[in-house]
């Protein structure tokens, strides 16, 4: 069996639903893929409901990271339940079985990260640090990050100075050694 590969499937993709570009990934990851990757699940409209709630209700950072990991899940429950082989797991140690069983596991980081104090506890962290993180607890080499975007060629410290990924994530890879490749999601499935 090949390792697993931790692909981060970008919330953005569950803006537009006719598009297909979620779907072609899960329809892989299902299908040809199956068994081959971690699933780690934006945000998406959950977390931007975090984001205006915070904006309204002025609650601390701490709260909106907590908030926006149970956003996490709730998009990783949505996926889980999308097809069959995918499985929602809160879960690190069951992942690698999973896949060798030709299953897609969909992690919850909720229940891990929650009281976590390892990482910020804010907006500099989003799913794109989290897949690295999750990268790292599993001891993988590298993460793919889908995109809606357009991902020009630039260092990653400048694709987060452009907001195409999260601030904390060219530090964090750079400390652990992750290999963090970006893809746009209408680009090459992982061969």
């Amino acid at each position: 069996m090949n390792t697993p590969l931790v692909i981060k499937l970008g919330g953005s993709l569950l803006s537009d639903p006719t598009d297909g570009r979620l779907q072609r990934w899960c329809d892989w990851l299902s299908g040809a893929g199956a068994g081959r990757g971690i699933v780690v699940a934006g945000g998406g409209p959950f977390a931007d409901a975090v984001r205006a709630s915070q904006a309204r209700w002025g609650f601390p950072d701490d709260v909106a990271h907590r908030m926006a990991l149970r956003a996490m899940d709730q998009y990783a429950l949505m996926l889980a339940g999308s097809r069959a082989g995918f499985v929602a797991t809160d879960e690190i140690a069951r992942m690698t079985g999973l896949c060798a069983a030709g299953q897609t596991p969909v992690w919850m980081p909720a229940r891990e990260l929650d009281t976590r104090l390892d990482l910020p506890r804010d907006w500099r962290v989003t799913s794109d640090s989290l897949a690295a993180w999750l990268t790292r607890a599993l001891r993988l080499p590298r993460v793919l990050l889908v995109k809606s975007c357009d991902i020009p060629e630039a260092p990653l410290a400048e694709l987060a100075r452009r907001g195409i990924v999260d601030t904390w994530l060219p530090t964090f890879a750079a400390e652990h050694g992750i290999e963090v490749h970006l893809v746009q999601a209408d680009g090459p499935l992982p061969v």
